[in-house]
């Protein structure tokens, strides 16, 4: 009983002698993000399986670049790789001169959807779709979708809306955000 007594007086008066500036908190080390550049897009749900290439997406122009090979897909490098903080944001094509390419059924996704983005150490990270939104090339949230910091979400993209024969393209860009999905289930 003394013991208690006396274990429980130490511990209230180190309390009032310790200030929130003495105790200081320890970082966490958890690295996420696999060594090296992401090299495969995987959605499952739309049986896609397309490599990665690395493109600057904004030009000068106002424009996006999309991937040279219909069925690839395209990572911004200039900006965060999937799954560190930001927005890391990857674009594809909805469809070719002839058919369909990679992200003609991305509009298939619904939140709580999975998606995965491969490492060239074969590491897998997934990400769980939070929702998604048909925007107007003049409306499209360029800083959002290029975000440096924040959550650790996955930006998809591709285009959407009417095809315009006048050399315009599509009117409209449907965008899927994700976020990472950590072992313990949460969202990154």
């Amino acid at each position: 009983m003394f013991s208690r007594r006396l274990c429980l007086f130490f511990l209230i008066v180190a309390g009032f002698l310790l200030t929130p500036s003495m105790v200081r908190a320890q970082p966490i080390s958890v690295k996420y993000v696999p060594a090296g550049w992401p090299v495969q897009l995987m959605i499952p749900k739309l049986r896609v399986a397309a490599p990665i290439e690395y493109v600057n997406m904004i030009n000068g122009k106002n424009a996006l670049h999309a991937p040279f090979r219909w069925q690839d897909v395209a990572w911004h490098f200039l900006g965060p790789r999937p799954g560190e903080p930001g927005h890391a944001a990857i674009f594809g094509h909805l469809d070719s001169t002839c058919c369909p390419a990679v992200f003609y059924h991305l509009k298939e996704l619904r939140a709580g959807d999975t998606i995965e983005v491969a490492y060239p150490d074969k590491r897998v990270l997934r990400f769980r779709v939070i929702w998604l939104h048909d925007y107007a090339n003049t409306a499209l949230p360029k800083p959002w979708l290029f975000a440096l910091k924040g959550q650790r979400g996955l930006v998809l993209g591709t285009c959407a809306g009417d095809f315009h024969r006048d050399g315009t393209g599509y009117d409209h860009k449907l965008v899927v955000y994700s976020r990472l999905l950590l072992s313990n289930g949460r969202l990154g």
